[in-house]
């Protein structure tokens, strides 16, 4: 693909990423503040939590349809631009609420218009990149993930005077460049799209949601076949996402659990804790964007993801043992850093491995890249639901333990992609 056609594609992303991100890290615990201080961290975890069953459910969905669709805006493009409305709408729903339940119902719409959007850029990359650009594509896509947080962060911090500006900016920058993208970047249809359409529909201009070719329909046991898949008939994809899944579960405990542990484990102040944490964010950021891009650009031009996929998982686990046994902010920064330059290795690799592996691309790519979103999306209620367990052991806090555990899981990430015949 032509370095315009990448830029657009990126851009679109961040932007999408920054509508993601910024209610996640930023907006909505500051909303919430505001609406109901007494109840803001059990509103919190119910608005994300409710917000991510929402994603989890439609984003299947919606990639099913999206292969299904072959109108003449092509199959990506009708379910972009109808996100955006979708979103907009959340956001207001949000941003003018004063309860936090219309926070969540908000959000949860919001959700929708993301899931729209985002399953439909996604399915881009197996679409149209082809094998030897996917590396480097896949690590500006992790790239652009991580700045996007940053970003975020940024925005609405500035803006947080007004809930309109500080949830409808991220929101509006979005739209504008997906819509850019809409209008810009091309949307083939496959060939099996095309059977059975006349000669003579070229001369005609049907309405966008007119259906080119046979007429296919979406029972109720479709959609809900679009939620699972047989790692029997497809071992390959089976393993990939359960390798995405088990490092996104290890991660979710430092990301979640790290604050605390220099609270009540190191006995850090809170004050001083999140400037700490800022340094070892921003330093994060340049580590994750590096691992990222390089990781991608070297596996296109080796010919090779697995290797990446080990490095990774030795990273997280070097990172999560040092965390382990830190008496420190020093160590747990040390630690923290293997372990996000370990999340850049895998996550611009394992994008370009799940495009490599997806069966039937041509007709079922959204669907299966929606499926593996699940397997990103799911550990940010698994691991804080299972880590308190853990965390229990051996008379309660035990954080050494979480991590030592999270070093074992990012092991057992890495080596899934050994039996994947499909990547070298």
């Amino acid at each position: 693909m032509s370095r315009g056609f990448i830029v657009l594609y990126i851009l679109a992303l961040l932007g999408t990423y920054l509508a993601v991100m910024t209610p996640l890290l930023v907006s909505l615990a500051v909303h919430l503040e505001h609406i109901d201080p007494a109840r803001k961290e059990t509103n919190l975890g119910l608005v994300i939590g409710v917000g991510t069953f929402v994603n989890i459910a439609v984003g299947p969905i919606i990639g099913r349809l999206s292969d299904l669709t072959a109108c003449r805006w092509g199959r990506r493009r009708p379910w972009m631009v109808a996100g955006m409305p979708v979103l907009i709408v959340g956001i207001l729903v949000i941003a003018g609420a004063g309860s936090a339940g219309m926070v969540l119902a908000g959000y949860a719409i919001s959700q929708i218009g993301i899931s729209c959007i985002m399953t439909s850029l996604l399915a881009i990359l197996p679409d149209q990149v082809p094998e030897e650009q996917r590396g480097m594509v896949s690590g500006f896509v992790g790239f652009t993930a991580q700045i996007a947080g940053v970003l975020g962060f940024q925005a609405a911090n500035a803006l947080d005077a007004s809930p309109y500006l500080m949830f409808g900016v991220p929101a509006a920058l979005c739209c504008v460049l997906v819509l850019t993208a809409v209008f810009v970047l091309p949307d083939p249809l496959p060939d099996t799209a095309l059977d059975a359409v006349p000669d003579s529909a070229a001369d005609t201009v049907p309405p966008p949601v007119a259906v080119r070719g046979r007429r296919r329909s979406v029972d109720l046991p479709a959609i809900l076949r679009t939620f699972v898949f047989d790692p029997r008939r497809h071992p390959d994809l089976g393993w990939t996402w359960a390798g995405r899944f088990l490092m996104q579960f290890s991660l979710m405990f430092l990301s979640t659990y790290q604050l605390y542990f220099l609270t009540d484990h190191l006995d850090y102040e809170l004050e001083d804790v999140t400037g700490l944490l800022a340094i070892s964010g921003g330093v994060g950021l340049l580590m994750t964007a590096g691992g990222a891009v390089l990781s991608g650009l070297l596996s296109d031009r080796l010919g090779r993801r697995k290797v990446f996929v080990y490095a990774a998982g030795a990273l997280f686990m070097v990172g999560f043992l040092l965390v382990a046994s830190a008496p420190s902010f020093l160590q747990v920064f040390l630690g923290s850093q293997f372990i996000l330059l370990g999340a850049g290795v895998f996550g611009a690799v394992d994008l370009a491995i799940v495009t490599d592996v997806i069966p039937d691309r041509d007709t079922e790519a959204a669907r299966y890249m929606s499926i593996f979103g699940i397997a990103s999306a799911l550990p940010q209620s698994v691991a804080p639901a299972v880590a308190p367990a853990i965390l229990a052991m051996g008379g309660g806090q035990n954080y050494p333990l979480l991590f030592t555990v999270g070093a074992v899981i990012a092991v057992v990430a890495g080596l899934t992609v050994r039996p994947i015949r499909g990547v070298r």
